[in-house]
Order: C-alpha cells, then sequence, then structure tokens
C-alpha cells in the first residue's frame, strides 16, 4: 500500500509552521509518505517547484481531486483536462466531486450528476484512468450516505469509490457496514478520523444531518475503526492505496499531524 497526503494539507501545515514547502515534502517522506494527491490548481500553481521535488525526493502523485459542477451544466468537459493532466503525470485516478444539490431542483440535479459523470467515466477508461466518487460530507451532498453513494456507484458504469472512512458520520452510519457495501468498488481510501469533541483547539466542527457535531482528529486519535476496516478489506482480498485527511484540522499543528497520520498508517495497517 502507498501512502499519500493531501497537498493542501501540506501547504496549510508548512504556512502554518513558516517552513518552505521542499522541506515540508522532505519530512513528511521521511516519515513514510510515499505520494501526493492534489488539485489540479494546486500543480498549475506550483508545478515548478513539484518538478524538482517530487523526483528528487522519490515521490509520486497519487491522483487528483477536482469538483465539477454537474448539477448546473451536466454538458461541462473541464473533466476531460482533469483527467488528462492525470495521465500526464503518472497517477492512477481522478476523484470527482460533482456538484451538490440546488434548492427544488433533486431530480434534475442527480440525473444531471449521473450524465456528467458517466461520460466523465468513459472519457477516463479510454486515458487509461479510474474515474472516482466519494461519500462527500456535506448537508446538500446527494452521496453522502451508504444508499446515496449506492445510488450513483450502481447507476454509472466502471465507476469506482474512493472510501472515506470518515464522512458516513453524516448519518452516524457503520464505516464496517459501509466497506462491506463498496469494498469491490473501491479503487482508492481516504483515511479520516473523527472524534467526539476537539483534540486541537482549532479544529473545526462538522455539522451532521441531526445538526449534531462531530470533529475531525489526527488519524489514530479517534473513533473511526479504520484498522477494522483494512482487515475487513483484505479478509476479501482487496488492497487500495490511502491517503491521509487533514481537513478542517487546526493549521498550527497540521504538519505535525500529518506527519503522525502517517507514521501511525505505516505501524498499523498491513503494507504489502
Amino acid at each position: 500500500m502507498k501512502i499519500s497526503a493531501f497537498y493542501e494539507n501540506i501547504v496549510t501545515g508548512a504556512e502554518a509552521s513558516g517552513i518552505g514547502m521542499r522541506a515540508a515534502l522532505e519530512r513528511l517522506k521521511n516519515a513514510g509518505m510515499d505520494r501526493i494527491y492534489l488539485m489540479p490548481q494546486s500543480w498549475e500553481k506550483d508545478k515548478e517547484l513539484l518538478k524538482e521535488a517530487l523526483p528528487s525526493l522519490g515521490l509520486e502523485v497519487e491522483g487528483l481531486h477536482s469538483w465539477i459542477l454537474f448539477p448546473k451544466n451536466p454538458s461541462d468537459t473541464s473533466y476531460r483536462g482533469v483527467i488528462d493532466l492525470a495521465a500526464e503525470l503518472g497517477a492512477e485516478h481522478v476523484l470527482f466531486v460533482p456538484g451538490m444539490l440546488t434548492e427544488g431542483n433533486t431530480r434534475r440535479d442527480i440525473d444531471n450528476i449521473l450524465a456528467g459523470m458517466r461520460a466523465a467515466v468513459v472519457y477516463g477508461s479510454e486515458k487509461g484512468i479510474h474515474v472516482l466518487m466519494e461519500d462527500f460530507d456535506g448537508l446538500l451532498s446527494p452521496f453522502n450516505s451508504i444508499a446515496g453513494l449506492q445510488y450513483f456507484m450502481d447507476n454509472i458504469p466502471g465507476l469506482g469509490c474512493a472510501f472515506d472512512t470518515g464522512n458516513f458520520v453524516m448519518f452516524h452510519e457503520d464505516e464496517l457496514e459501509a466497506a462491506a457495501a463498496f469494498a469491490d468498488k473501491i479503487k482508492f481510501i481516504h483515511i479520516k478520523d473523527r472524534a467526539m469533541t476537539p483534540l486541537r483547539p482549532g479544529n473545526r466542527k462538522k455539522l451532521c444531518a441531526d445538526l449534531g457535531g462531530i470533529y475531525p482528529c489526527t488519524v489514530g486519535s479517534g473513533y473511526i475503526r479504520i484498522r477494522e476496516i483494512f482487515e475487513y478489506l483484505a479478509s476479501r482480498g482487496i488492497k487500495a492505496n490511502a491517503v491521509a485527511e487533514l481537513y478542517d484540522c487546526d493549521p498550527e499543528y497540521m504538519l505535525e499531524d500529518i506527519e503522525a497520520s502517517i507514521r501511525w498508517i505505516k505501524e498499523n495497517i498491513p503494507n504489502d
């Protein structure tokens, strides 16, 4: 299993810590990071740095993640540029968050997402890139639950799953049941942990569907059964690379917590 971190999290942590990006990447490489996972905009902004730093540090690009607003425009072909860039960088997949529901247009929005994502999957297949969706943790996301994400998986041939361990808290669904539901579709795993209280002063609360709050935290310090998820997937013969995700965590501790998350993954998750 290759371990990556969100490049945007690394940027946040490096800026708050007052160290350069190359130094931050080197520090995380030494902790066990193999790859970075980033948005196309981040590549365009920092590509000169990354073109030098990644090969010299022995790092690769895991994949790209991007928003695309299919509910408003199902014919939007901007996904092609993201997929083309992924192929150019030697990435294996792209994750699209294909828009949120708009008031009073649920059926239309869902149909538009289906149409747009079907086209993206076909194009990705032509380029040798897996196109993925995740259980995005937003109140206006139609794929923020087991049933919601399953609908898109069932109705978009060839679509893969970027399984987020910590996002089924939106409806307090069991993460192991979710892993069982999507096991055969999982191509990549977002390792996100959750806590009932903020473990860092600046960790921001996520509002769940019942309007209760839950907090992000360093991987391994919360209550999500991450080890058990990987044990279950291994029992099914399923292997996937993973990214440590720390969105909404305290910027002042971000770099330290990414490093700790990577070390926890290396020490606790089978890495063969």
